[in-house]
């Protein structure tokens, strides 16, 4: 019986030891923060695969989504049921895509060397030539800025026509999106960690460049691989990396990262649908949707008129 007691003892102090590692909370099936961005009882969709290559999308205020199939050189459209159809074939290669203020779809179609706007019926007009990107945005001057990854060079095009150098230096600057709450440019960098913001200036030109928001995830910088960004309402920035959906606050803290709704690596993130209150996700060849508590920020409107380059 003496020898009983510390064996008790012991088997006291091993149960004590066990119940805090049993109380700690189970990881959010979601991912981190996820409660605070997606709706409860909610599961991710899938609306469509087989793709090759949905390269970018962009989305109208109605909250019909358009995005690129690129290698079958189409523009294919979600309406709000999430119901796919063609939009336009014979896209002449478009990678890239954004709306800008006039209501038009600019295109950046890196093999033929030129950006073009396209209208509501599809009609493509030659914006500028020369020019090889596969990311854009547009913003609520019509100023649209893109990337030139391999040339490490953010450019800037105006209105006019004209168009130059913004930034020069980051090592492979890839997804570009403009703020439509306040004059800011965000650009990944995607062979590293950081997305960089910058002031847009009167003249458009890029000023106060900082190192915004370090992403996470990944023994070496480029496992990341951000892709496409949006923000939504409350100013929080979306990224789409190999982690899952990375999301920045406006001090550039990531304070959620929810998880991929399938094995593949994310190349897109954005709001649609209903009330802008959809968030979407792309991978290569597929594309899904999921009810969220938040909601994206509707396209800055020219009234009365159309801006023309």
């Amino acid at each position: 019986m003496l020898r009983a007691v510390p064996l008790f003892i012991l088997a006291l102090a091993a149960m004590s030891t066990v119940r805090p590692q049993d109380a700690r909370p189970a990881p959010e099936i979601d991912g981190r923060g996820a409660a605070a961005i997606l709706a409860p009882g909610s599961t991710w969709t899938l609306l469509g695969e087989g793709y090759q290559l949905t390269a970018d999308t962009a989305v109208d205020n109605s909250g019909t989504v358009f995005f690129t199939d690129a290698h079958r050189n189409r523009i294919m459209k979600i309406d709000s049921a999430g119901t796919i159809a063609l939009w336009k074939e014979g896209s002449n290669d478009a990678h890239g895509i954004a709306f800008g203020p006039d209501g038009r779809l600019y295109a950046g179609q890196h093999d033929r060397k030129r950006i073009v706007a396209l209208s509501p019926d599809g009609t493509e007009s030659v914006i500028t030539e020369g020019v090889q990107t596969h990311h854009l945005t547009v913003t609520v001057r019509n100023d649209v800025y893109y990337t030139q990854a391999p040339a490490h060079l953010v450019w800037l095009l105006k209105p006019d026509g004209s168009k130059r150098i913004v930034h020069q230096g980051l090592k492979w600057p890839r997804g570009v999106r403009a703020s439509t709450t306040q004059p800011l440019l965000v650009v990944g960098d995607s062979q590293t960690p950081w997305i960089w913001s910058f002031q847009i200036g009167a003249g458009g030109s890029l000023l106060n460049a900082k190192q915004f928001c370090r992403l996470e995830g990944g023994s070496q910088p480029d496992e990341i691989d951000a892709g496409g960004m949006s923000f939504d309402s409350e100013g929080f920035l979306y990224v789409a990396t190999k982690q899952g959906i990375q999301v920045c606050d406006p001090r550039g803290r990531v304070t959620a990262v929810l998880r991929p709704p399938a094995a593949g690596d994310l190349t897109n993130v954005f709001f649609g649908g209903p009330g802008l209150q959809w968030l979407y996700v792309t991978e290569m060849d597929k594309i899904y949707r999921r009810p969220a508590t938040r909601r994206g920020v509707p396209l800055p409107v020219v009234p009365n008129r159309q801006l023309q380059r």
